[in-house]
């Protein structure tokens, strides 16, 4: 550790020592008058050589912005605490912010599933997704091994006992399984093969309450193959997108009817795209999904994150209509008009763990 601070100091310098050199020729040749770049701020900006200083300290292991990235094993990066502090959530535990709002968030979710019965919905669901930090602590930096007791577990012991689905057993099971990766190891987000383990476990938890429908079995979905991709969301706040490469696992679904998918504007009605069955992006706007040959006739209000994108394809083929918008997009009062609107028979909440214990998850259902 002394080496690698001894190294990022002295580079550091010899950095700083030529930065107005750099700084005044790149101001040169942009067309620039001196006066314009002769004040501190321009003379010592250093966007020019932060690429350079991300690839050189990259290999020792050091962050040119460790609240946005750490660089923990073997390539392996991880978020920062620029995003809901997830690097010392993972490290501490839940914080005392954490556990003030967790009893509100029970609270609250017990309102809305009484509000949603009260509603025609038969079923409720908030589904738990892990964190990188979580499937793979052994890639951490020595400095970040995550506590015994997490925020969620603290979460998942307050909630009403059957509101919640922990898919975080599944996943770790999963690393035993298979040989391919369960995360991408320059991004913040799971990959294909994580999300199916994480959404065939949610299904056969269904099955319990839920006997008349049909899902996807183990059967339905296989590895096709492993390919490259460019690297992730993690190595372009490192500005090294074009240095880094990942690992990208394609699965395939068979032995049903090809799945045809329309994605609806809700609130236009006006056709967004017609194709396969595609992942999509968590929308800010209320997007109706209409499935060709799905599994079940029947209708889903899910709300959810990112980490719903690689699970969107799965959701299509089991459910032939469903309304996706980011819970971000969603107030109490937007939820109830969908509810109001849509008359879903299932209303579905996919949330990532740091995300898990913001206020929206507090808010109860309106009066």
């Amino acid at each position: 550790m002394k080496i690698r601070a001894r190294i990022f100091v002295c580079f550091a310098l010899v950095i700083l020592a030529l930065s107005p050199a750099m700084n005044l020729a790149y101001g040169k040749l942009q067309g620039k008058g001196a006066a314009e770049w002769w004040n501190r701020s321009a003379l010592y900006n250093l966007d020019f050589a932060m690429p350079y200083l991300a690839r050189f300290f990259y290999p020792f292991g050091i962050s040119l912005d460790p609240n946005q990235v750490v660089i923990g094993k073997n390539g392996w990066l991880y978020l920062g605490d620029m995003y809901e502090k997830e690097m010392t959530s993972t490290r501490h535990g839940a914080s005392q912010d954490d556990m003030t709002v967790i009893p509100k968030i029970a609270h609250a979710t017990e309102a809305w599933e009484h509000y949603l019965s009260l509603h025609g919905v038969s079923l409720f669901k908030l589904m738990l997704c892990p964190t990188k930090a979580t499937i793979y602590p052994e890639f951490l930096p020595g400095w970040a091994q995550p506590t015994t007791e997490s925020a969620s577990d603290k979460l998942m012991a307050a909630v009403e006992k059957g509101l919640y689905f922990d898919t975080r057993p599944a996943v770790k099971a999963a690393k035993a399984r298979f040989s391919e990766p369960l995360f991408y190891k320059t991004d913040t987000h799971w990959n294909n093969l994580a999300a199916w383990v994480a959404f065939h476990s949610f299904t056969k938890e269904l099955e319990r309450s839920q006997n008349d429908l049909r899902f996807l079995s183990e059967r339905n979905v296989h590895i096709s193959k492993v390919t490259d991709r460019v690297s992730g969301d993690l190595a372009s706040f490192l500005r090294m997108t074009k240095n880094l490469h990942d690992n990208e696992v394609v699965l395939e679904i068979d032995g049903i009817p090809p799945i045809v998918t329309e994605q609806i504007d809700l609130e236009s009605g006006q056709l967004i795209q017609s194709t396969g069955n595609p992942q999509i992006s968590p929308p800010r706007r209320p997007v109706l999904i209409k499935s060709k040959n799905a599994l079940n006739n029947k209708r889903v209000l899910w709300l959810r994150d990112s980490f719903g994108t690689a699970m969107a394809p799965y959701m299509a083929a089991t459910f032939s209509e469903i309304v996706q918008l980011h819970y971000d997009a969603a107030d109490p009062t937007e939820f109830a008009r969908l509810v109001d609107t849509f008359k879903p028979d299932y209303v579905f909440v996919t949330v990532i763990e740091r995300a898990s214990r913001i206020d929206w998850f507090a808010n109860p259902p309106p009066l």
